[in-house]
């Protein structure tokens, strides 16, 4: 996804995403993205905790109001409780 973010961008697109393989998107350099410790399956938040999805999603899209390229946002969001 980060190889289409930039493509995008370069079309005047602005784009941001978010995922859980910060090691995978560093080597992709999306223009803007945030990382969470969150699993494979739930990048967004913890089924059934919409409070946490939506930090998550606010981050994420908070983002975009902002110049690219960014540093990677490291959120604090875990798949405990």
């Amino acid at each position: 996804m980060g190889l289409v973010a930039r493509a995008l961008e370069q079309d005047g697109v602005a784009t941001t995403l978010t995922s859980w393989n910060g090691g995978v998107t560093r080597l992709m350099m999306p223009p803007r993205a945030t990382i969470t410790r969150l699993a494979r399956g739930s990048t967004l938040g913890r089924p059934g905790d919409p409070v946490q999805q939506r930090r998550v999603l606010e981050a994420t899209l908070a983002l975009l109001a902002q110049e690219a390229p960014l540093e990677l946002l490291q959120l604090d969001e875990r798949m405990e409780s």
